[in-house]
């Protein structure tokens, strides 16, 4: 057995209130620490943090109400590795709610301890852990280097050994073989072990990997089963949700990713999948209040970025865009600019390094808003301006403002524009956001629902126009409008129509006329590409000409 001696380990205690600190400080030189550090918040241990690497860290679950809390920082020293493998992390709290609770052993520090706690408990507890630690170092050390398959080998290693944290070692071993989406050998590893003795740890993890598999019937009942156990309830719940999904009966699915989020709330992850399934069910106020969550969850994280608050912002026009009665509609709108202009001056635009502008973000919002008010022409003149914004600010475009504009110009019908956009999304991490692939497969959905006939008419329009056929032209290309209402192509190919048909005849019919003042309003002063300027241009001076003399 390892034994520990703590007179020579680098300690780091944290927490917000000093009298705890000062008792938790004298506990660990009461066990032979010798150098004990002091933080009372996650920005001051994350700076201790960067100077030297600890042995071994106790914080508190609270840091105060609008700083990082216990496990946020431990998200944090993993992810920027600012710990050693074989640090000690554990969490103390007086908080013994559920939900707290929950979310402290989501992120897997090495110990929970509830406060009131003697100093005998401390040493007992931290002693149980740095064993475990030193003796899984060689596996520690793989996981922290992202080298999983050495990771797996050496979980392998001491599994064979039949030590007293096979159990521990296992659970490691089919977390890494699911990076590597290895799930036949998960899935191999653990029907032994269920069969054998179904434990509910074992039948979580083989639900999970069945899933993986696709094997939905097979991961229900472990899945159900599981979701009765007060200890593995929540992960029951969570793949009994994907079940549901996988067998499209999203209101199922709904119901019990609804009964997850109420027992443990604080998980990135289960919001996301609120968020999916929520959408998939119809239910865009739960996917708002998702998206909220996730926006407040990762503020003083490390997964902060200002694509959380974009889609929190997102998903409120989404609710709108669904709403049922205008009033609700209205409702949905007004929240939506009163989120913009309350975080006109958040920290999180200040901390974050990502290309963004929260200006030309507000112009693409306003712009959905207007399209949900019916105003296209208002809502393509702010689309116009913020990419001409974009091109000028920004060398490459700013992917963060991309979902804004590809919505607006899928709307629109700028069909081209959309999915030049749209493949440079795909291609880029940000794809990965579920909110983002949301998105995609919505805009992909749409798109391919009228591109093929807009584009069949929008070419038979141009092959009448070159064979002179102007009327035939001119009613293709009212239909081709018809499914991209505001295609700026489109648009100057009808506006040249109109003005061969007005030339033709000296007394055009009143209809022709309105059509095309009606038509020119949507073009006439917005910002356009150069390709779009120079036709519109050459066509100006017979517009003014046929409108003016009628």
């Amino acid at each position: 057995m390892v034994s520990l001696s703590f007179h020579n380990k680098r300690v780091l205690v944290i927490d917000d209130q000093r009298p705890f600190l000062i008792l938790l400080r004298g506990m660990m030189n009461n066990l032979g620490a010798l150098s004990v550090v002091i933080a009372q918040n996650g920005e001051s241990a994350i700076a201790a943090c960067r100077q030297e690497k600890f042995d071994i860290i106790i914080c508190d679950l609270h840091l105060g109400g609008d700083k990082k809390n216990g496990y946020q920082l431990l998200e944090e020293l993993r992810v920027r590795k600012l710990i050693k493998s074989t640090t000690v992390y554990m969490m103390v709290s007086a908080d013994s709610e559920r939900p707290m609770v929950l979310g402290s052993i989501e992120r897997q520090p090495d110990d929970y301890l509830i406060k009131p706690f003697s100093q005998a408990q401390l040493s007992n507890r931290l002693l149980k852990a740095y064993q475990k630690r030193r003796t899984l170092a060689p596996i520690y050390d793989k996981i922290m280097a992202d080298d999983y398959q050495s990771g797996i080998q050496a979980c392998k290693n001491y599994i064979s050994t039949n030590g007293r944290h096979t159990r521990h070692c296992l659970s490691l071993l089919i977390d890494l073989l699911w990076r590597v989406e290895n799930y036949q050998e998960a899935r191999d590893i653990l029907e032994p072990i269920h069969k054998e003795k179904p434990l509910p740890w074992s039948s979580v993890a083989l639900a999970k990997t069945y899933l993986h598999l696709n094997l939905v019937d097979k991961a229900f009942p472990l899945a159900q089963k599981a979701s009765q156990q007060r200890l593995y309830a929540v992960e029951g719940l969570d793949v009994l949700a994907q079940c549901y999904v996988k067998r499209e009966q999203y209101d199922e699915a709904l119901q019990h990713i609804k009964a997850a989020l109420n027992i443990a709330p604080f998980s990135l992850n289960r919001q996301y999948l609120g968020c999916e399934i929520a959408r998939l069910a119809g239910d865009f106020e739960m996917a708002k209040n998702c998206c909220q969550a996730i926006l407040e969850q990762s503020k003083k994280s490390v997964h902060r970025s200002i694509s959380h608050l974009c889609n929190y912002i997102r998903s409120i026009l989404d609710a709108a865009d669904r709403a049922e009665d205008k009033k609700q509609r209205n409702k949905y709108q007004q929240e939506a600019m009163l989120m913009l202009q309350r975080n006109k001056n958040d920290e999180l635009l200040s901390r974050v390094r990502e290309d963004f502008d929260y200006g030309i973000f507000e112009e693409l919002i306003n712009a959905r808003i207007n399209i949900l008010d019916g105003k296209m022409i208002e809502a393509k003149r702010s689309l116009n301006d913020a990419q001409y914004d974009i091109k000028q600010k920004f060398e490459d475009y700013p992917l963060s403002l991309a979902p804004d504009s590809i919505t607006l110009m899928s709307t629109m019908g700028e069909f081209e524009d959309a999915a030049e956009l749209l493949s440079k999304l795909k291609k880029s991490e940000a794809a990965k956001d579920p909110n983002l692939q949301f998105l995609i497969q919505t805009t992909e959905s749409r798109r391919d629902a009228v591109r093929e006939n807009y584009n069949r008419f929008n070419k038979e329009g141009i092959e009448a126009y070159s064979e002179g056929k102007y009327q035939a032209a001119y009613a293709a290309f009212q239909q081709a409008l018809e499914l991209a209402p505001m295609n700026t192509g489109v648009t100057l190919n009808l506006l040249q129509c109109l003005l061969k048909l007005l030339e033709k005849n000296e007394k055009s019919e009143p209809g022709l006329l309105s059509n095309c003042r009606q038509i020119y309003r949507m073009v006439d002063g917005m910002r356009l590409p150069e390709n779009h300027q120079a036709k519109l241009d050459g066509m100006k001076d017979k517009i003014k000409q046929v409108l003016e003399r009628r």
